[in-house]
This record gives C-alpha cells, structure tokens and sequence, in this order.
C-alpha cells in the first residue's frame, strides 16, 4: 500500500509565505525588465535615427564639399591657361614640343592646377589626371609631380562622377621609384567631357583618406561596442569598423554588410530602417540611412548588440535579483521562525494525543496560549476529563450488569445438568422398550451438545450435517407422513469446512415460512452438496416445494443480499428468531463473507411450479486451507 505524503502546517504555512513573497518580486522583476528592455529599445531606434540622420548629413555636405573641388577642372573654360583650355587643345607643345621652355611651362602650369586641388582639402591624399590624347597619367603625390605614359589607351567607360570603394593607395600604373604606401584611400572619379558634345578629354580622379569617413562618423558609434559601416549600392564595403578591436575577418563579412545582410536592406526598398539581424556571433539590431547623389550611392550601416542595447536593463535586472535574494533570505527566516512558533503547541498537543492513545487517560495537558491553539487545549483538556467521567461511569455499570448476569446464571438449571438428564431418561426408555423415545431423546441431545461445544467458528461439513440429521429427526417425528426429506452429499464435499449452525437457520426457515401440510401430497425437503471443478466452487442447496414467496418479495430479498453482499458485519446471527427470514439471510451470508470467504454468495430463485430454493456459493481457491 502506497501512503500518501503526509504534508504538516508547518511546510503548508512556509509554502503559503514563500509563494506570496516570490511570485510578486519575481512577476515585478520580469515586468520591471520588460518594460526597460521595451524603452531603451525605443529610446535605441529614436537616438540612432538621429544620429544617423546627423552622419549622413555631414558625410553628404563632404562629399558634395570633394565634388564641387572636381568640377574646378571647368572654371575659366575659355582662358588659354585654364586647365580645361589644356586638355580642349590636347596639351600639342607637351607632345610634340618645339623646345625645352615649353614643356617645362606647360608640365609647370598643369602641376599648379592639380595642386590647386590638392591643396583645396587637407584629406586629399593623390589627384591624379589621365589625357586620353596622350594616353598619359599625371600624377600629384605631396609636391612632386609624376608623369607617365601607358603602353595601351586605358579603357574609360564612365559618362559621370562616381565613387570607387576603399582600396590601398596605389600609383595607377604608374613605374615610379618610390614604393606604394598602406594609406586606405576612397576615390572620387570624374570624367572631364568636352562640351558640348560627349568626347572623353581626360579622367580626373581624386584619392582621399579614408580616415576623414571615421572622423566623420565616430560620434555615430560607441567602439569596441557597436559596428559602423558605410557600403555602396552594390554591397561593397566603403568604410568597416566591426565591433571589438581584435575582430577577425570572418566575423566582420558575416556580421557586417555581407550578401545576406546588404540584401536584406536592398530588398527592403526603403531609404531609412532598422530590423533585428542574428548572424555570425552577432544578435542585436541593424540601423540603416541612405545617401543618394548623382555621384554616389551609399548607406550607412550600424549593428547594435543586444548586449550593449540592454546592457543598463541588465544591470538593473541584476540589482533588482540581488535586492529579491535578500528580501527572500530574510522571508525564509520568518517564515521558519513563525512557523515553529505557530506548529510548536501543536506538535505539543499531538505528542498528548499519542500518550492518550497508549491508555494514558490521566495525561495532563500543558499548553497555556492566548490563541485559538490554547484555546484548543483547554478544550480538549475538557474532553478529556468528561470522557475520564464517562468511562467510570460506565465501568461501574458494567460491573453491575456482570454481578446481575451472574447472579441469573446461578438461578438456571446447569445446561449440562439437562444433558446428563437427558442420556438418563433415554436410557430407561431403552430399557423399557421405547427405542422410539430413545431415539428422540438421543437426536435432542445431540442438539443441545453441539450447540454447546465451543470448537470454533468453523467446523467440517459432515459435523454440520449430523446436526442437520439429527434436528430433521425431529422434524419429522413431528410432521410424520407430511414431510419429506432427501439428502443429496458429495462426499468429497464432506471435508469441507463451513461456519457453524450455518445450514439450521435455511432449515427452521422452511418450517416457519414456507412449510404447508395438505393431504394431496407431502411437503419435500431437499438438501444437496457438491464441489464444481471449475471454478472450484462448494456448492449447497436448500429447496423445498413449499409455499415459496411472490416475485415481488423475491426480487427484494435479492437486493437486500446484494447489498449485504459489499459490507462486512462484525457479527452475525446463527437464527432467526426474530421472525425475519431476510434479516436470517444477511446474517448468514455476512457469517459465510466473514469465516469462509470473501467472495461467498447466496442465491434466491422459484420452484417449479412452487417453492423455493436457497443456494449457498463458496469458492475455494484462496479459502482457509483446512
């Protein structure tokens, strides 16, 4: 049998106060958590709109500050020294010169044009110009100009200004004896056109230091934290600044504005927009604003981590689960002290209880409280002192009622007294020739033995049967030619035991209820045993072809059986005397549950064409095995 869990006040109540003090401070710390999260976030997109908004119009006015610088090539278009006027005129003298003065002029006047440029904005880092008619590169590195002439006309397809990503700074080509340097560099290009027509007069291309992008932008990001980047429309970075110092390649190509990230902003089809992005170690929110000029598409991109977004919210969630850890230390303690405090008189009062259980009536209870569990006491210190009275009370009633009972027993005539008695008047009627009256004398001691030997509850089937013989002697000496009787043992059957005085009461029943003397033919009374194999069943039968009982009668019987069937009584009956043949019945089946078996049954039914028949069911597989 499995016990069930058996669960004190004391471990309810510390439940009760802990679930009350942890729930609230754990749902306060989740929703508190919640709802920071929920506005840095917004607080996050409203900033970084800004500031995105501030870096994209401070790197247009720059970029539109390095074009204007380009279109320098178009001023004084009519001059003769202008440098447009140059290249209109194809620069002849410098080709073919007729002397030395002129190439020296003329290299010296376009040297001064392109360092006009180059020092209009310090960032610039190389102007260089290509002739198409020449087929020659002039190059402005710091204040040395460089020339050089290509073995194959460079292929320029352009119409417009366009801006080449970020690349080392090299010499386009150029043979030159100085060595290349690791300055990372964007490039403006433009095409100079002669107008009004659309011919290609040289290709003007401005190299500027990718620093002045992060100067630009550095108050857009906080380093080593987020990531800035600036890509052009193709997905080709421009500027790459990936989160942490030390990041290595990969990191930065798949969390920075690789093909799925560029693609994803491309196809959004929107100018401005932020979305959530995990990829690659990263997982946090992407920030993108677009800068679109004639000569330029770019956007600039920007990657916050959860972990930096949330890193406040998180500092509070832990501050506020450090705060819930020690209101919930000093809740435990509380808990433990009024718990104790409230389960301690009654753990008191249940050790009483048990003293009480012992047979220790006189246990004297000592708990003094201003509560209900006080109160309790008292009460049951009450109790016990009524029930103390009770019991004396009792006691010495019963002491009476066995001195009176005593005192009845001396003024009957000895039972076995009457037995003896009983052999000696059966003996002078044997002497006297009366084999008759000895007979009966003999069937009625045999009665009066049996029912008088305390041999137990149960006792073998052919005892109770030589009971049953001798009662139905008697039976028929006085309903002589009327009655009938037919017995019908197995005798295997015979070893069998059963509850004593069990069969009598089926008997007496028949006599009382159902037995009706007519001269037409006389009543029978059969009583029949046998063992069924399967399942192994001792089965006994009563019937009789008496006056038997309506079915209305019958049918409630076979209720009442059934009823009595599921309980168990703590004693039974072994007659009838009370003139109830159903209370009989119970009685007999309760006996048969109670010192047979627990499955034992009884069964009513009719007799054709009148009578009735009782038949008893015991199993024996799993009985008491004598």
């Amino acid at each position: 049998m499995i016990r069930k869990p058996f669960h004190t006040i004391r471990q309810k109540l510390m439940v009760l106060l802990l679930a009350v003090t942890i729930l609230p401070i754990a749902i306060s710390m989740v929703i508190s958590y919640q709802a920071t999260t929920a506005s840095v976030t917004k607080n996050a997109i409203s900033n970084n709109y800004r500031l995105l908004s501030l870096g994209k119009t401070n790197t247009l006015n720059y970029m539109n500050n390095i074009n204007q610088k380009s279109l320098a090539v178009y001023n004084a278009m009519n001059v003769p020294q202008s440098l447009y006027y140059i290249l209109e005129h194809g620069m002849e003298n410098e080709v073919f010169p007729n002397d030395l003065t002129d190439v020296i002029r003329n290299r010296n006047l376009l040297k001064d044009h392109l360092y006009n440029i180059y020092q209009s904005v310090s960032e610039f880092h190389k102007v260089r110009l290509y002739v198409v008619k020449q087929n020659t590169t002039y190059l402005l590195w710091t204040d040395d100009l460089k020339v050089g002439k290509h073995e194959e006309p460079l292929d320029i397809t352009a119409t417009k200004a366009y801006i080449e990503a970020a690349h080392p700074s090299h010499n386009y080509g150029l043979d030159l004896k100085s060595s290349v340097d690791d300055e990372k560099v964007f490039t403006l290009h433009r095409p100079i056109i002669r107008a009004p027509s659309e011919e290609l007069l040289a290709e003007l291309s401005i190299d500027v230091r990718l620093s002045v992008l992060e100067s630009l932008n550095a108050q857009l990001y906080d380093a080593g934290k987020e990531a800035f980047y600036i890509a052009d429309g193709e997905g080709r970075l421009v500027l790459s600044s990936p989160i942490g110092e030390k990041a290595d390649e990969a990191e930065a190509e798949d969390s920075g504005p690789g093909t799925p990230l560029m693609d994803k902003i491309l196809l959004s089809g929107q100018d401005t927009g932020h979305f959530e992005w995990k990829s690659g170690g990263f997982d946090g929110i992407v920030f993108y604003d677009r800068i679109k000029t004639p000569f330029m598409d770019w956007y600039l991109i920007k990657q916050t981590p959860y972990k930096h977004l949330y890193g406040t919210a998180n500092r509070i969630a832990k501050l506020n689960t450090a705060v819930g850890a020690g209101f919930l230390a000093v809740v435990v303690i509380a808990t433990l002290i009024i718990s104790i405090r409230f389960t301690k008189p009654l753990l008191r009062l249940i050790g009483y209880v048990n003293k009480i259980e012992t047979g220790n009536l006189g246990v004297e209870i000592d708990i003094e409280t201003n509560d209900e569990i006080g109160l309790l006491a008292k009460r049951f210190r009450s109790m016990m002192s009524k029930i103390n009275h009770l019991i004396m009370t009792e006691y010495r009633l019963e002491i009476a009622s066995k001195t009176n009972e005593l005192k009845a027993l001396q003024a009957q005539v000895n039972p076995h007294f009457l037995y003896n008695a009983l052999q000696s008047i059966g003996t002078v009627s044997l002497h006297n020739g009366d084999t008759k009256a000895y007979s009966l004398i003999t069937s009625l001691g045999k009665l009066m033995r049996y029912q008088m030997n305390n041999m137990g509850d149960t006792v073998e089937l052919r005892r109770e049967l030589d009971y049953i013989n001798a009662y139905l002697e008697l039976q028929k000496q006085r309903f002589d030619t009327d009655l009938a009787i037919e017995l019908k043992i197995d005798d295997e059957s015979r070893n069998i035991h059963v509850p004593k005085m069990i069969l009598q009461p089926l008997l007496e029943n028949f006599f009382k209820h159902g037995f009706h003397p007519s001269s037409d033919e006389p009543s029978r009374l059969m009583l029949s045993s046998v063992i069924q194999p399967e399942p192994r069943m001792l089965i006994i039968t009563v019937s009789d072809n008496g006056v038997g009982m309506d079915a209305e009668r019958l049918e409630e019987l076979q209720r009442e059986l059934a009823e009595a069937a599921s309980q168990t009584a703590s004693h039974s009956r072994t007659d009838s005397e009370d003139g109830d043949s159903g209370i009989g019945l119970r009685n007999i089946l309760a006996r048969l549950r109670l010192q047979s078996h627990q499955d034992a049954s009884m069964t009513l039914a009719h007799v054709e064409p009148h009578g009735l028949s009782v038949q008893i069911q015991i199993p024996l597989e799993g009985s008491d095995p004598r």
